[in-house]
């Protein structure tokens, strides 16, 4: 069986000197970030942006190749570090997801699997931290 290819976000923002990410509830009512199955025209990255509309709302950039995979026995997940430009008030899945910001130090609160909360946690830092 061949893995599916996903593709994702770790938005980030700084807010009253913390860094935040932006999770998304799930279909299962959980929180998860903002990703989707890759669409081959688009790219991984450009998917990634596509899918951080559609989920959460939120516009914005990936700067650089900075990236995290993840890999399960069903699929392949590469997280890319974008920053968000803007915020939308309506989306397209408005009507089926909820976004909250969360301080990177209580992602374990709110993220069910410790290896998705450490490579959140190693994307989410300023590039100048990781020198």
């Amino acid at each position: 069986m061949k893995k599916s290819v996903k593709t994702g976000v770790v938005a980030t923002r700084t807010r009253n000197g913390f860094r935040e990410v932006l999770l998304v509830s799930t279909k299962k009512n959980r929180w998860g970030l903002p990703k989707g199955n890759l669409i081959p025209r688009l790219g991984k990255k450009r998917t990634a942006l596509e899918e951080a509309y559609e989920e959460a709302g939120v516009l914005g950039e990936i700067r650089n190749s900075r990236r995290v995979r993840l890999e399960r026995s069903r699929w392949t997940l590469d997280l890319y570090v974008m920053r968000v430009v803007k915020q939308l008030r309506r989306w397209p899945e408005k009507a089926q997801r909820t976004r909250r910001w969360v301080p990177v130090h209580q992602l374990d609160e709110w993220l069910s699997r410790r290896d998705l909360v450490k490579s959140v946690q190693k994307l989410a830092r300023p590039a100048r931290q990781l020198a």
